[in-house]
């Protein structure tokens, strides 16, 4: 797709926005997964354990990896404001 267009520029960006939410939200939904199945498995019944467990991991993620997942959606952004008056409003 022509990245010159406003279509483009909007697919890019849900594309974008898909890749830096869909990441810690993977983690989140493995991190909860394996800690039910700990408590299955120990017959722990706490409600806040899998809570927090998530949240340290997103926040691990979001730490870690948080410059690598947001690069590409400051790059099309500021691509974007270059070409802002090419676009033909």
């Amino acid at each position: 797709m022509p990245m010159n267009d406003f279509p483009g520029y909007l697919t890019s960006f849900m594309m974008d926005v898909i890749l830096l939410a869909g990441v810690p939200l993977a983690v989140a939904t493995v991190c909860g997964l394996l800690v039910s199945v700990f408590q299955a498995v120990t017959q722990i019944q706490d409600q806040t354990l899998s809570q927090t467990v998530k949240i340290a991991a997103i926040v691990g993620v979001l730490l870690g990896f948080g410059g690598s997942l947001v690069s590409p959606l400051i790059q099309n952004t500021m691509k974007l404001f270059d070409e802002f008056g090419q676009l033909g409003f």
